[in-house]
């Protein structure tokens, strides 16, 4: 019989933590979740400049830290330790806290060097979650030409048969897994904001349009990262109708309301059959298509 392998321990008590958080009240919240969680040694920063002194003051194994903060965005802060010598350990996890979980915030984040990222508001799952990962399944710290962070590659692929990319690279190359929780989160923000554009919309408003559209573009991406094909396909009604009316001043924020409440609807009933879900996406479709005819 092989032998056991033995499960990784950590005493959080023990664990310095970094938190860069601007707004003292959600500073105060996450700092009681970590407590509660058992991480005792927790410095507190409200800008990068804390941030920097902090790292240099207590050395965190963990840096928790919002994307927007007052001096310059946490990508940025980020990106500039990873690359120079201003703190003492140049790979120290960060995990990204933000009310901004867009699209380009992540990839942002991501190519930055960050390890995880979650959307707020927090829950004490997520950041046991993303404690765990970082601390328990650390990724090796890679330094290359055009990216320095940790290993953006999580899950194994055994079908990939291409080029390998690092010397270290074992021969079932990896590809990073998504984030279904942090994408669903996404998207329901995306489909919160683009409610929210259409009460108040001009349709005769060409940069309002435009970012509606660009919104719904948003939405359709991540819901492409979501696999879920009724979702993705409700997402791609909602665009395509911006794209065909949006021009001609006939936008009808009732439209785009229906199709939020749907989008909405799909994201609460994930568990439901997936040709039920299918039929509410198939039904925007048909709403769409009369839609654009009525305008052409």
């Amino acid at each position: 019989m092989p032998p056991k392998t033995r499960q990784k321990r950590i005493n959080p008590a023990e664990i310095p933590i970094v938190l860069g958080e601007p707004v003292n009240y959600a500073r105060a919240m996450i700092n009681e979740v970590l407590r509660n969680l058992g991480y005792q040694r927790v410095f507190s920063a409200a800008n990068a400049n804390e941030i920097v002194e902090a790292m240099n003051v207590w050395h965190p194994r963990v840096v928790i830290m919002e994307n927007l903060l007052p001096d310059m965005p946490g990508t940025e802060l980020v990106h500039q330790f990873r690359r120079e010598d201003i703190v003492p350990n140049r790979g120290v996890p960060v995990i990204m806290v933000t009310g901004d979980p867009r699209l380009e915030t992540v990839q942002e984040a991501r190519m930055a060097g960050v390890d995880e990222f979650a959307a707020k508001p927090i829950s004490h799952a997520i950041i046991k979650e993303r404690l765990d990962e970082v601390l328990l399944r650390p990724r090796p710290f890679i330094e290359g030409k055009h990216y320095v962070g940790p290993c953006r590659r999580r899950k194994r692929n055994i079908e990939y048969k291409g080029s390998l990319k690092r010397i270290s690279d074992p021969l079932e190359v990896t590809v990073t897994a998504p984030d279904l929780t942090m994408n669903q989160r996404m998207l329901e923000q995306c489909a919160i904001r683009l409610a929210e554009i259409a009460k108040s919309i001009d349709p005769r408003d060409r940069g309002g349009v435009r970012t509606l559209y660009n919104t719904a573009n948003e939405a359709n991406e991540i819901a492409r990262q979501i696999r879920d094909d009724a979702l993705e396909l409700a997402t791609l009604c909602v665009a395509r109708y911006i794209e065909g009316v949006g021009a001609s001043g006939a936008l009808q924020p009732s439209v785009i309301s229906a199709h939020m409440n749907a989008i909405r609807l799909l994201l609460k009933h994930t568990s439901k059959e997936s040709s039920e879900r299918l039929e509410i996406a198939q039904g925007l479709q048909k709403i769409v298509k009369r839609k654009l005819r009525e305008a052409a």
